[in-house]
Protein backbone atom coordinates (compact mmCIF):
# COMPACT_ATOMS: atom_id res chain seq x y z
CA UNK A 1 0.00 0.00 0.00
CA UNK A 2 1.84 3.22 -1.24
CA UNK A 3 1.34 6.41 1.89
CA UNK A 4 0.71 9.54 1.32
CA UNK A 5 1.89 12.61 3.87
CA UNK A 6 -0.81 14.87 3.91
CA UNK A 7 0.16 18.14 5.23
CA UNK A 8 -2.28 20.58 5.91
CA UNK A 9 -3.84 22.73 8.70
CA UNK A 10 -7.37 22.79 7.83
CA UNK A 11 -9.36 19.98 9.54
CA UNK A 12 -11.86 19.68 6.95
CA UNK A 13 -9.64 19.44 4.04
CA UNK A 14 -8.02 16.97 5.90
CA UNK A 15 -10.79 14.62 6.07
CA UNK A 16 -12.03 15.11 2.15
CA UNK A 17 -8.44 14.38 1.20
CA UNK A 18 -7.94 11.52 3.95
CA UNK A 19 -11.34 9.77 2.77
CA UNK A 20 -10.36 10.07 -0.79
CA UNK A 21 -6.91 8.87 -0.36
CA UNK A 22 -8.50 5.67 1.46
CA UNK A 23 -10.85 4.82 -0.60
CA UNK A 24 -8.70 4.70 -3.50
CA UNK A 25 -6.38 2.39 -1.37
CA UNK A 26 -3.33 4.61 -0.03
CA UNK A 27 -2.30 5.31 3.56
CA UNK A 28 -2.77 8.73 5.03
CA UNK A 29 -0.27 10.06 7.65
CA UNK A 30 -1.63 13.27 8.54
CA UNK A 31 0.28 16.58 9.44
CA UNK A 32 -0.72 20.46 10.32
CA UNK A 33 2.30 22.32 10.01
CA UNK A 34 5.47 22.59 7.94
CA UNK A 35 7.24 21.13 11.01
CA UNK A 36 5.47 18.59 11.50
CA UNK A 37 5.43 17.31 8.05
CA UNK A 38 9.36 17.24 7.65
CA UNK A 39 9.40 14.96 11.15
CA UNK A 40 6.66 12.77 9.70
CA UNK A 41 8.33 12.77 6.43
CA UNK A 42 11.52 11.77 8.01
CA UNK A 43 10.13 8.93 9.96
CA UNK A 44 7.19 7.47 8.13
CA UNK A 45 9.10 7.80 4.37
CA UNK A 46 6.00 8.35 2.43
CA UNK A 47 5.91 7.85 -1.15
CA UNK A 48 4.60 11.30 -1.78
CA UNK A 49 3.77 14.21 -0.18
CA UNK A 50 0.46 16.62 -0.48
CA UNK A 51 1.92 20.18 0.98
CA UNK A 52 -0.33 22.97 1.78
CA UNK A 53 1.56 26.05 1.15
CA UNK A 54 -0.07 28.27 3.89
CA UNK A 55 0.68 26.25 7.24
CA UNK A 56 0.97 27.50 10.87
CA UNK A 57 4.99 27.53 12.33
CA UNK A 58 6.37 26.23 9.02
CA UNK A 59 5.02 27.54 5.69
CA UNK A 60 5.00 24.72 3.00
CA UNK A 61 7.11 26.90 1.21
CA UNK A 62 10.07 26.20 3.63
CA UNK A 63 8.96 22.99 4.67
CA UNK A 64 9.56 21.88 1.30
CA UNK A 65 12.92 23.17 0.68
CA UNK A 66 14.18 21.41 3.43
CA UNK A 67 12.77 18.29 2.35
CA UNK A 68 14.55 18.49 -0.72
CA UNK A 69 17.86 19.35 1.12
CA UNK A 70 17.79 16.56 2.90
CA UNK A 71 19.81 13.69 1.21
CA UNK A 72 16.97 10.79 2.63
CA UNK A 73 13.80 12.90 2.09
CA UNK A 74 14.69 15.08 -1.35
CA UNK A 75 13.27 12.20 -3.55
CA UNK A 76 9.66 11.94 -1.95
CA UNK A 77 7.55 14.13 -4.57
CA UNK A 78 6.39 17.04 -3.37
CA UNK A 79 2.81 18.25 -4.51
CA UNK A 80 1.88 21.69 -3.37
CA UNK A 81 -2.31 21.97 -2.97
CA UNK A 82 -2.69 25.56 -2.30
CA UNK A 83 -5.46 28.21 -2.49
CA UNK A 84 -2.66 30.41 -3.60
CA UNK A 85 -4.18 30.12 -7.41
CA UNK A 86 -3.04 33.36 -8.98
CA UNK A 87 -0.90 33.78 -12.05
CA UNK A 88 2.88 32.51 -11.40
CA UNK A 89 1.87 30.79 -8.19
CA UNK A 90 3.05 27.12 -9.88
CA UNK A 91 6.26 28.40 -11.22
CA UNK A 92 7.01 29.84 -7.37
CA UNK A 93 5.54 26.92 -6.53
CA UNK A 94 8.02 24.48 -8.77
CA UNK A 95 10.78 26.85 -8.59
CA UNK A 96 10.84 26.44 -4.59
CA UNK A 97 10.95 22.44 -4.91
CA UNK A 98 7.83 21.16 -5.42
CA UNK A 99 6.70 18.52 -7.92
CA UNK A 100 3.33 19.79 -8.67
CA UNK A 101 0.76 21.54 -8.44
CA UNK A 102 -2.94 22.19 -7.21
CA UNK A 103 -4.99 24.77 -6.97
CA UNK A 104 -8.16 24.58 -4.39
CA UNK A 105 -10.38 23.92 -4.53
CA UNK A 106 -9.80 20.71 -6.18
CA UNK A 107 -11.54 17.75 -7.04
CA UNK A 108 -11.16 14.12 -5.52
CA UNK A 109 -10.44 12.84 -8.98
CA UNK A 110 -7.44 16.25 -10.04
CA UNK A 111 -5.92 14.65 -6.37
CA UNK A 112 -6.11 10.96 -7.51
CA UNK A 113 -4.86 11.85 -10.88
CA UNK A 114 -1.66 13.76 -9.74
CA UNK A 115 -0.50 10.91 -7.47
CA UNK A 116 -1.03 8.39 -9.60
CA UNK A 117 1.38 10.55 -12.10
CA UNK A 118 3.90 11.04 -9.57
CA UNK A 119 3.81 7.69 -8.44
CA UNK A 120 4.07 6.07 -11.54
CA UNK A 121 7.18 8.24 -12.58
CA UNK A 122 8.48 6.89 -9.93
CA UNK A 123 8.32 3.36 -10.52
Amino acid sequence: MKKVLVVEDNADNREVIRTVLNHHGYEVVEAVNGAEGIEKAGSQKPDIILMDLSLPIMDGWEATRRLKADDELKNIPVIAITAHAMSGDEAKALKHGCDGYLAKPCTPRSVIDIIEKYLKADE
